[in-house]
């Protein structure tokens, strides 16, 4: 039995909801890589919630494109302003958890940056440390599923591929 027609508005009130997010891959010229560590990992810590290192990156505004967005976060979370081409690496979906509607993350990589760039990282409040490491010696410092996402994206950009990710796992 089919549902009965309802108005454009109602009909887009029932459809579930999700949040968009992205982050960026950034190298320094010897290959490492850039993860931004969380300034209220400490608290939440103490509340069961892991610490955090991630990429540059953060939920999309509202009406913002991913790719935009991705330029903002960089800007707004490292101080770098980033002219050359955004490549898309891929996407990972996670799915609700802890009172949080799905996410789906859209993963850009850029050019390597300069030395300039990499003595000019200035963080914001959201963030109180950065690191340029090789992909390996951040498995250390990650999560298992932090490391598995950031080898499946480093792998698909080094090999000018994309991929999806489930959970931080290739689908």
């Amino acid at each position: 039995m089919s549902k009965p027609w309802m108005p454009r508005e109602e009909f887009v009130e029932t459809l579930p909801r999700a949040l968009h997010g992205c982050g960026v891959l950034l190298f320094d010229p010897n290959g490492k890589l850039l993860l931004l560590h969380d300034s209220y990992s400490a608290g939440r810590a103490a509340q069961g919630w892991p610490q955090r290192w991630w990429a540059p990156g953060g939920l999309l505004d509202d009406g913002e494109a991913p790719e935009q967005a991705a330029r903002r976060e960089v800007l707004e979370e490292a101080g770098l302003l980033l002219d050359g081409s955004l490549v898309p690496v891929g996407v990972d979906f996670l799915p609700p958890a802890e009172g949080w509607p799905p996410v789906s993350t859209y993963f850009f990589g850029a050019a390597p940056l300069t030395w300039e760039q990499v003595d000019s990282v200035v963080l914001s409040e959201a963030h109180d440390e950065h690191r340029f490491l090789q992909l390996a010696d951040w498995e250390n410092e990650v999560s298992a599923t932090m490391h598995a996402r950031l080898t499946a994206l480093v792998t698909a950009f080094a090999n000018e591929q994309q991929v999806v990710l489930h959970c931080g796992r290739p689908m």
